[in-house]
C-alpha cells in the first residue's frame, strides 16, 4: 500500500510539474525585436491610406471617439495582453468603413507600424501573421 501511494504521488507530482511547465511563456514579452524596419514603414504607409483619418497622423487618437494607438493609453489597455488580442482587434474591426478587409500581412505591417511610433524596438524577423507566433508574445512597456 506505501509503495502504491508513493509511486501515486511521484506520478501526480510530475504531472503537475508538467502543467505548470507547460504554463510557462513561450516567449519574451514584446519590449521589442518582433517586427522589422521594413515590415513598420510599409504599415506607415497602409496608416497613412487607411487609419490617419480617424486615428490622426501621430497615432494619438480623438478622445472619446478613436483610440489612440500609441503612448500611456495604448499601453495601459494593452500592456500584458497577447499580441494576438491586438492583431486581431485590428484585423475584425478596421478599416472602420470595411472592418476586416485588411489581409493578415497588412495587420501585421500595421501593428508593426504601431509598435514603431511606441518606441519598441525593431528586429531582424518580421511580425508573423500566425496564431501561434503571435500568441506566444505578450506586450510589454518598450525598452
Amino acid at each position: 500500500m506505501t509503495k502504491t501511494f508513493n509511486i501515486f504521488a511521484v506520478v501526480c507530482t510530475a504531472l503537475l510539474a508538467a502543467g505548470c511547465a507547460a504554463r510557462a511563456p513561450l516567449a519574451p514579452a514584446a519590449a521589442g525585436g518582433f517586427y522589422t524596419e521594413a515590415q513598420a514603414t510599409r504599415g506607415a504607409t497602409l496608416y497613412a491610406e487607411q487609419c490617419a483619418s480617424c486615428h490622426g497622423e501621430d497615432l494619438t487618437g480623438v478622445a472619446d471617439l478613436f483610440p489612440a494607438l500609441t503612448g500611456d493609453t495604448f499601453l495601459m489597455t494593452w500592456q500584458g495582453r497577447p499580441m494576438i488580442e491586438l492583431v486581431e482587434k485590428v484585423s475584425l474591426t478596421m478599416p472602420a468603413l470595411a472592418p476586416g478587409s485588411l489581409t493578415p500581412e497588412q495587420t501585421t505591417d500595421l501593428v508593426a507600424h504601431m509598435l514603431s511610433v511606441s518606441k519598441y524596438t525593431a528586429g531582424t524577423t518580421e511580425l508573423a501573421s500566425s496564431a501561434d507566433a503571435l500568441g506566444a508574445i505578450t506586450i510589454d512597456a518598450p525598452q
